[in-house]
């Protein structure tokens, strides 16, 4: 059902690319009207009522709202400009655009993030004997005061959670500041994403996004050589599934520390979202499939490139016991281990 709903999307689509493009040059004044037969103006008043009995179909309205918004526009002129400036094709130009603002915002925040990571594990680690100590002192307490089991509890969580927001205070190493990459990288993907899905669509309606949608026609390489229609062979949302996959694969297999039960939750939750994405990336432009492939691609780069512990170091990022001085070593035995592979 989810599929036969798309297919009929993207039908629809093209027929709003169509009607966009003949709607667009019907408005404009042909100075050679006056010399046309009254056949051939037949012909273009005839195209007008077809041309208004498919604009019928229109966009949904928060996707009109999306893409008409200030961050898409900025999105979408960054793409251009960007194009302009490097002078290379539509194809290159959308892949080092999403490898580009990946170096400059989401590279030094994933430093960051591995830095405060790093941070808070020393921490648990050296605030373990503490832990032991507050427990020691809270059964003490039951034994001499009598405390009912309840109260113990919360007297203990109580002293523990107050010791361990005193030390991540002191040493500036909040948990929430780990989270700064995903609110700054999911909306950057979502405008990147809607801003060359304009291109695709001639959005804004102008002169110039009917031209640069004739450049897009053929602004692609390989297989895709028209990035405003889908791949019809799937292997870009292929490519871009399987590169999200090995990027939680990494992610989990990268530690020597067995991962809590809200760690495998949460990376049980990336890989149905990874899967789900493939069958919607079917059904988009391939100058989309083929942003959301190269940010796939460089984000399993930048995951391998920041498991070096040369690289780390150079970064400043703590070291940590859970750390291995050989990863890669260690995340290529894991997974035979795991495959039953000798």
């Amino acid at each position: 059902m989810i599929l036969q709903t798309l297919f009929i999307r993207q039908t629809n689509l093209k027929k709003i690319i169509n009607c966009r493009l003949f709607s667009y040059y019907m408005k404009r004044p042909d100075p050679c009207s006056s010399l046309c037969s009254k056949h051939n103006t037949y012909i273009l008043h005839s195209s007008n009522r077809s041309v208004a009995s498919d604009s019928s179909v229109t966009f949904p309205s928060w996707f009109m709202a999306l893409s008409n918004s200030t961050p898409v526009a900025y999105a979408q002129q960054f793409i251009i400009s960007f194009h302009e400036f490097t002078g290379t094709p539509w194809w290159a130009t959308i892949m080092l655009s999403a490898v580009a603002l990946r170096l400059v915002i989401t590279l030094p925040l994933t430093v960051f993030q591995h830095y405060n990571n790093s941070k808070l594990e020393n921490l648990s680690i050296e605030f373990q004997p503490t832990v032991v100590e507050i427990q020691k002192e809270v059964v003490k307490a039951v034994k001499l005061n009598r405390w009912p089991e309840n109260k113990a509890k919360r007297v203990y969580n109580k002293a523990v959670k107050k010791y361990w927001n005193e030390l991540i205070v002191n040493e500036n190493c909040h948990p929430a500041k780990s989270s700064i990459v995903v609110w700054v990288q999911l909306p950057l993907w979502i405008c990147m994403s809607v801003a060359t899905r304009n291109l695709t669509l001639m959005l804004p309606p102008s002169e110039d996004a009917v031209i640069r949608f004739y450049e897009l026609t053929e602004g692609g390489i390989l297989w895709f050589t028209n990035l405003t229609a889908i791949d019809s062979t799937m292997c870009l949302p292929i490519i871009m599934c399987l590169s999200n996959l090995l990027i939680i694969e990494v992610q989990t297999q990268s530690r020597n520390k067995e991962p809590t039960r809200n760690q495998k939750i949460i990376a049980n939750v990336f890989r149905g979202l990874t899967i789900i994405m493939m069958p919607l990336s079917c059904f988009l432009p391939s100058g989309v499939s083929l942003y959301w492939t190269a940010s796939s691609i460089y984000g399993l780069s930048q995951n391998l490139f920041l498991l070096s512990p040369h690289v780390r170091k150079c970064f400043g990022i703590p070291k940590t016991p859970y750390n291995n001085e050989y990863p890669y070593k260690y995340i290529l035995d894991k997974t035979k281990s795991k495959l039953r592979i000798s």
